[in-house]
């Protein structure tokens, strides 16, 4: 009896002990296009929180709202991660080793620091936000890309291009990449509305070959087509989540979406046929309807960006799919 005991503790040991290997066990992932820490961590580590300290065991990534494609991460465990030192309140660790400071053998090896950064909260992904574009009265390109030295149509991550721009900006040293997708009429009224913009990728410029703008590609958010056009890069931060989310008295369609998907699920960013002329502000919240009679709220959109008469939103809840001219607004 006792020797039947004994192997049977001895089993469970074993058992647990391997259990805990294959919790420990730290994976490399290569970061795919429109990839996040806060969805790296969801996904892989089933916690989107833990992403600042996935971001502490990676120090060759500077800022977490640029990973790009290609990037290899190391995923520890999600036991590993949560064993770690805990984040001050309101604080991001920045996780770098102290760079010019010689460490004693009695220090710990990887030294931490903290930077005094409040910790924001977006309504969007600061990629999704830049790439997802606006509807706008014409395509505002000041020049275009010619071509690709491997004479390639599709150019993507790292590709060297030739660009033309108007002879006034040759001070610009970075570009947007931008498409003119599409003439969108109201899918109610089919009124034409303008012309659908979105940015393809970011450009900077490297140098001139033969009189020439040579440039590189340095982010991608889709495949980048010659042809493509060009507008001056500028800074670009996503909205907040405010604390207090207006709900104003105003109601219109949906008219289009970023990737011109008709049906339409959480996380999607859509275009709206009301804009700040019409009193909408960064922030506000609205319900998706239902059709007539009912006209029950069916989602929840917020809105992310302003055109003088459109609008950019982010579906951030859903009960059902979603359609281009479905109504939004307020529930009477």
């Amino acid at each position: 009896m006792k020797k039947t005991l004994y192997c049977l503790l001895l089993f469970i040991a074993f058992f647990v002990t391997s259990l805990n290997a294959q919790n420990t066990k730290s994976e490399e992932y290569i970061v795919e296009k429109f990839d996040t820490l806060w969805g790296i961590s969801s996904t892989k580590l089933e916690d989107a929180f833990l992403w600042p300290k996935l971001w502490n065991v990676n120090p060759h990534i500077e800022n977490p709202d640029l990973i790009y494609p290609g990037t290899r991460i190391i995923i520890p465990s999600r036991e590993e991660l949560m064993r770690m030192p805990a984040i001050e309140t309101k604080t991001i660790p920045i996780a770098r080793k102290h760079r010019g400071h010689k460490i004693k053998e009695s220090e710990p090896k990887n030294v931490w620091e903290y930077a005094p950064l409040m910790e924001k909260k977006y309504i969007i992904e600061k990629n999704l936000y830049i790439a997802s574009g606006w509807i706008a009265d014409k395509f505002p390109s000041v020049g275009k890309l010619t071509f690709s030295p491997m004479d390639r149509n599709i150019t993507g991550m790292d590709d060297i291009v030739y660009i033309k721009y108007n002879g006034d900006i040759k001070s610009e040293k970075r570009f947007f990449a931008i498409r003119d997708i599409k003439v969108v009429k109201h899918p109610i009224s089919e009124k034409k509305i303008g012309h659908q913009i979105r940015i393809t990728g970011i450009l900077e410029v490297i140098g001139m070959d033969q009189n020439m703008t040579k440039a590189k590609v340095i982010n991608s958010f889709e495949d980048i087509q010659i042809g493509d056009g060009l507008l001056p890069y500028q800074e670009m931060e996503p909205p907040l989540i405010p604390e207090t989310a207006r709900t104003p008295d105003l109601h219109g369609y949906i008219i289009e979406s970023h990737m011109n998907s008709y049906l339409l699920g959480e996380g999607a960013v859509v275009f709206l046929d009301k804009g700040e002329k019409d009193g909408l502000k960064i922030g506000d919240v609205f319900s998706v309807l239902s059709e007539p009679p009912s006209e029950s709220p069916i989602g929840k959109i917020q809105i992310v960006s302003l055109q003088p008469s459109t609008s950019g939103a982010v579906l951030v809840d859903s009960t059902q799919e979603i359609t281009i001219g479905t109504k939004w607004g307020q529930k009477k």
